[in-house]
């Protein structure tokens, strides 16, 4: 989706449902935004390179999909059809500061290299059933 060489701050679910624990025990978290403690942003080619290493295969060709290709593909599926509501997050570098979330609640993300093995195999499992 969107340019494959663009730096994305990626996010680890388990990491976001630490932060909204840590902020719903917290009043004086209250009333603002917080952005979750996330790993140095990526490309997308990057985590793609990454995610083979981890399942032991070689890593794919990233190229990025013609935006009329996707539009046309959204035609007839809806999941295809939602990406244009969040393309620009791939279209240029998007970047988050979590430093505010990780000092106010002492929290960091979980190390990279745990995000890419579990999503591998939760991957796998899925596959397997």
């Amino acid at each position: 989706v969107g340019a494959t060489d663009q730096p994305h701050t990626w996010t680890y679910t388990d990491d976001v449902a630490a932060l909204a624990i840590a902020a719903g025990q917290d009043s004086t978290a209250w009333g603002r935004a917080w952005h979750v403690p996330s790993n140095p942003a990526r490309t997308q080619a990057q985590v793609v390179a990454d995610l083979a290493a981890v399942a032991g295969v070689r890593a794919p060709a990233v190229s990025a999909y013609p935006s009329w290709l996707m539009a046309a593909i959204g035609l007839v599926n809806p999941m295809i059809r939602e990406l244009k509501e969040t393309n620009y997050q791939f279209e240029a570098p998007f970047v988050m500061d979590s430093s505010a979330a990780r000092q106010h609640f002492g929290l960091a993300p979980t190390a990279w290299n745990q995000v890419l093995a579990a999503t591998v195999a939760s991957y796998q499992a899925a596959e397997a059933a």
